[in-house]
């Protein structure tokens, strides 16, 4: 239990990788095969990637400090804003309105910038977990002002 409680911003992270972007997929199927429920399927993955991106800012960054993390924060908020913003308002238009917003061209650019933004936020994220930092820059988050912490890198 302890291994999943530490690691759950990487169990949790790939959830509104995936659903987003299958969100934004289902819909362009949608659009294109003029099929109605491909557009549901479009917004439930949508309603999950947005609560899976609530999850995934809430678990992480990690606790040590890398100079990836303020820009992999910053992009994985605004994904999460963006991912909100787009759920809150296609639900609402369908529940007040009756309307199915999965194929309005605006939508599908907002939809398709929560795409780009998760992609880019992962690649951050990606970075940080396999790009060794060096010593000079790793910083434990507890203490901005303290000693340089010791890299994992190898030596060479």
């Amino acid at each position: 239990m302890d291994y999943i409680l530490k690691n759950l911003h990487y169990i949790v992270t790939h959830v509104p990788i995936a659903l987003l972007v299958f969100s934004f997929i289902f819909d362009l199927i949608a659009l294109i095969a003029k099929k109605r429920e491909w557009h549901s399927a479009g917004m439930l993955c949508l309603v999950v990637g947005a609560l899976g991106a609530i999850a995934s800012v809430l678990t992480g960054p990690s606790p040590w400090r890398n100079p990836l993390v303020v820009p992999h924060e910053f992009y994985a908020k605004l994904t999460m804003f963006l991912s909100i913003v787009l759920a809150i308002v296609r639900v609402g238009l369908l529940i007040w309105k009756k309307k199915e917003l999965g194929r309005n061209p605006i939508y599908l650019v907002g939809s398709l910038a929560a795409v780009i933004l998760v992609g880019y936020t992962g690649h951050i994220g990606g970075q940080m977990v396999h790009k060794p930092v060096p010593a000079k820059t790793a910083v434990p988050a507890a203490s901005p002002g303290a000693t340089p912490a010791a890299s994992t890198a190898p030596a060479k």
